[in-house]
């Protein structure tokens, strides 16, 4: 699947969903299932028992790749990218406005 900037990927096995912020090389998991586009027609299973903190609404997660996804729906699991764990991009500071 070719990832675009604005692409819209979902979960199969959570609630989870992701849009492309920016794209690069690498397939994208969470909870060991490959990520989808949000515009195909496929039912969630909403598993419960998945280990890990979940993904927040609202965080962006980077690869080692340089994939930037945000999320856009919370759900359960850990985003991976080629099996590794993406890492949360921590917002950046502004200048005080004194």
């Amino acid at each position: 699947m070719e990832l675009k900037v604005g692409s819209r990927l979902k979960c199969k096995k959570t609630s989870a969903e992701f849009m492309i912020v920016k794209p690069g090389e690498g397939i994208l998991t969470n909870a060991n299932e490959e990520l989808i586009l949000s515009s195909t027609d496929s039912t969630t299973e909403q598993e419960t028992n998945i280990d890990g903190p979940g993904n927040v609404l609202g965080k962006r997660y980077e690869s080692k790749s340089g994939i930037i996804v945000l999320c856009t729906k919370a759900g359960a699991g850990i985003i991976h990218c080629d099996g590794i764990p993406m890492n949360e991009v921590k917002p950046k500071r502004l200048p005080s406005s004194d």
